[in-house]
């Protein structure tokens, strides 16, 4: 009797198939990967957040002339922009403003919808280089597709445009895997994520999850590997290295930018609703955070840096003690800040591969409207006990797609465990740590759905890899 041996890698995968393999069909793919955010384009029209004012007032800073610099800097408010922020998609809406003044937002929004697409198209690639089935690796590039992207891509907000950098960049490193390494592949990933840091200073960590990936991509050589990791993490260290220069010519205090003052504070948000002494010092700094924060919560930000900016303290210097109160609460409240993570990772973040009734639901309350019936169980129940057969519709189709991302999601999960004896494990396990930095870095200050979107093509190809290894695996076997 011969026996199947568990979780094996289909037969064909090896040797990759024809370059010109299934082209038109990723061209389908590209252009069906625009549907849903067209559809919601022509449905809401483009989005603007409560953060796109500080990305258009440094687009405006960079259009009037040389940046502010020195006291005229430091005074401008708590918060200026043009530290605040990063350059990178400030200089994209800006250079847009030139080209057409009253229509920017649209080339905007098409900008992102084409990155995305592309995104979309590269994961196709991969999933044939994957040795998935046609129409396993057209369902695994457009799943994505279908989720928290639909509204970033309409939105004034970074991340379609850093999701598109991020994900290529580790879409290119799991397609060199597989190949058996492409130092091509490493340092066009190292220049998009280098590309990638000016639109998100996470970066200077996130990269870090890319290291083992960019190894794996050069070659099994030690020498290509160590010139893999080289080629990813220099263009990164360049643009950070570049990008502190030059706030600390302008601003004398090398930051990539001061979103501490906010992002260290809302970390430890779950601490104080708990009544956890977290800034229980005397000085300025813990007691306008207790006048302010405390009582207030996430509310109560703005107020505790307009206070301290009256106080006399420039956005730099509150940046750095929110760091410090960051870390004083590790040392002291190690359990609270634990829990607090855990608090941080709800199971919806885990459906960031395939949710399109969540999506469209959340679309409609980032445009202030209310969630509609049929993303809300208990408002499909009400219906369903009436007999509505809409209702039942709607059930089968929240409930559905949430168990597909779910199960790819753990599917993910188990890769490390169930694919190691296959000949694409070295590569998929780049990946699934690439995934992983994504909740390292995130999970333990603040983490959304939008922040996951880079890894979200990842985590389904992944998923979807095991999920038809273990298909393979429980089919018939030869007696």
């Amino acid at each position: 009797m011969h026996v199947r041996p568990a979780l094996a890698a289909p037969p064909a995968l090896f040797p990759a198939p024809p370059r010109d393999a299934g082209w038109r069909a990723t061209g389908l793919v590209v252009l069906a990967s625009l549907v849903a955010s067209l559809l919601a384009l022509l449905a809401f029209g483009p989005m603007m957040t409560p953060d796109s004012p500080t990305y258009l007032a440094y687009a405006e800073a960079l259009r009037a002339g040389p940046l502010p610099e020195g006291e005229a800097l430091l005074r401008q408010g708590s918060a200026p922009a043009t530290l605040f922020r990063t350059p990178g998609y400030p200089a994209v809406i800006a250079m847009l403003q030139a080209v057409s003044p009253t229509g920017w937002v649209g080339l905007l929004v098409a900008l992102q919808m084409a990155a995305q697409a592309g995104v979309a198209g590269l994961a196709h690639r991969v999933a044939l280089a994957l040795g998935l089935r046609p129409w396993m690796a057209a369902a695994a590039a457009l799943m994505p597709a279908l989720g928290v992207t639909i509204a970033m891509q309409v939105a004034v907000m970074t991340d379609a445009f850093y999701g598109a950098l991020a994900s290529s960049a580790a879409l290119l490193l799991l397609r060199a895997g597989l190949r058996g390494g492409s130092l091509r592949d490493v340092a066009l990933a190292g220049l998009l994520l280098g590309a990638g840091l000016l639109v998100r200073e996470a970066t200077a960590y996130l990269v870090l999850a890319f290291l083992p990936a960019a190894a794996i991509a050069a070659g099994r050589a030690l020498g290509r590997r160590i010139i893999g990791v080289g080629l990813v993490l220099a263009p990164v260290l360049l643009s950070a290295g570049w990008l502190m220069t030059e706030n600390h010519r302008r601003s004398g205090h090398a930051v990539l930018s001061t979103t501490k003052q906010i992002v260290m504070v809302q970390a430890v948000l779950p601490l104080l609703a708990r009544g956890v002494p977290v800034f229980d010092g005397d000085d300025l700094f813990d007691r306008t955070v207790r006048d302010h924060v405390v009582p207030r919560g996430y509310q109560g930000l703005d107020a505790m840096n307009a206070a301290l900016f009256a106080a006399g303290m420039t956005a730099p210097e509150i940046a750095a003690v929110a760091g410090d109160r960051y870390w004083r609460a590790w040392r002291q409240h190690p359990a609270e800040m634990l829990r607090a993570m855990m608090i941080r990772t709800p199971v919806k973040l885990f459906q960031i591969g395939f949710m399109p009734v969540d999506a469209v639901a959340e679309l409609h309350l980032r445009f202030d409207r209310p969630r509609p019936w049929y993303g809300r169980i208990d408002a499909i129940m009400d219906r369903l006990k009436g007999g509505s057969a809409a209702a039942l519709a709607a059930l089968l189709a929240l409930s559905g797609s949430r168990a597909i991302a779910l199960a790819l999601a753990g599917a993910a999960m188990l890769a490390p465990l169930l694919l190691r004896r296959d000949p694409r494990f070295p590569a998929m396990l780049g990946a699934w740590l690439i995934c992983g930095g994504f909740l390292g870095v995130y999970v333990p200050v603040h983490v959304e759905q939008r922040y996951l979107m880079p890894v979200a093509p990842l985590l389904v190809l992944v998923g979807m890899v095991v999920l038809d290894a273990a298909w393979r695996a429980l089919g018939p076997v030869d007696r």
